[in-house]
Order: structure tokens, then C-alpha cells, then sequence
């Protein structure tokens, strides 16, 4: 999934917004996102749909504003990027179908945008899909430390050279 939607977005003119030297992919970036996965990405004889059921949900303005801003920029991405994640799997989804999917691509753009390069390849996306399904399912739950916990454990920042 990774490999093919990579080059994908490579061909494709996205955009996003800069907020206090944080970059946001845009609501229109995010949706060509969706429609592209719910297109690419559909097994034979599985029912997907195209539809935005809120866009409220992709224009990031509370998490952009979010007031817990942490003095490290890089402990920012992370928690944003955690906030971001969350938006696509608790109640509340902006998509009809493809949200988990969506939300997963969507936090690999913001990451990326941001100098981070995600450690999760398309076969390992597998194996976490497990813990992703989890964290959607608990829709009466706080799951933003596991998400900030899960994305620490699984990215590299390009800005530590030691890594």
C-alpha cells in the first residue's frame, strides 16, 4: 500500500498549511487521499464507499491551536500527529468507508511533511492493523498516549543524526 500511494503522491500536486513551522495536509489533499485509497485499494467482491460525512474532522484547526504545545518541537509533531490519527478512528468519522486507511496515510503525510519518516512498511502495516482496529473500536477511551507511545516506537526524525 505504502510503496504504490507513495508514488502516487509523488505524481500528485497536494497541498498543506503552515502553522508556527508545523505543516497540515489540507482538506482537498485529504480527500484526494481517500478517494484514491477507496479506488486503489478495494479487494475484489468488498463494498467501499465514496462520501465525506464531515469535513469538520479534516481541517485540523483545534489541533492546530491545540494549547498543550510542547517546548520540543519534535514531542509536538508526535502528539498532533496523534491527534490527527485519532480523528479518523474514533466516533465521528469524516468518511463513510476507508477511515482507518485514510487516517493511516493521512499521519504518514503529516509525518513526512513534518521531517519524520515512518518505520512501517506495507507488511507491517498488517501486523499493527490489529492495534489500529483496537483503538477504533474504543470509541469511550482515550487512546492518545498509546497513539503518541505507538508513533515514537515506529518513526525515525530526520533532523537526529544519530539515528
Amino acid at each position: 500500500m505504502f510503496t504504490k500511494t507513495r508514488k502516487w503522491l509523488e505524481t500528485e500536486q497536494f497541498t498543506y498549511e503552515e502553522i508556527n513551522e508545523i505543516k497540515y495536509p489540507t482538506k482537498e489533499t485529504i480527500i484526494a487521499v481517500h478517494d484514491y485509497l477507496i479506488e486503489t485499494f478495494i479487494t475484489e467482491g468488498e463494498t467501499a464507499h465514496r462520501g465525506l460525512m464531515s469535513d469538520a474532522a479534516l481541517s485540523f484547526h483545534g489541533i492546530q491551536a491545540y494549547q498543550d504545545e510542547k517546548e520540543d518541537k519534535k514531542e509536538d509533531i508526535i502528539l498532533k500527529g496523534a491527534l490527527i490519527f485519532n480523528q479518523f478512528l474514533q466516533a465521528g468519522h469524516p468518511f463513510v468507508d476507508g477511515n482507518k486507511r485514510t487516517g493511516f496515510i493521512t499521519l504518514w503525510l503529516f509525518l513526512t511533511l513534518n521531517d519524520f519518516r515512518l518505520k512501517v512498511s506495507s507488511w507491517a502495516y498488517k501486523k499493527h492493523l490489529k492495534q489500529i482496529n483496537k483503538w477504533a473500536m474504543e470509541t469511550d477511551s482515550d487512546n492518545i498516549s498509546e497513539i503518541v507511545q505507538w508513533i515514537k516506537q515506529n518513526v525515525i526524525w530526520r533532523n537526529d543524526k544519530n539515528k
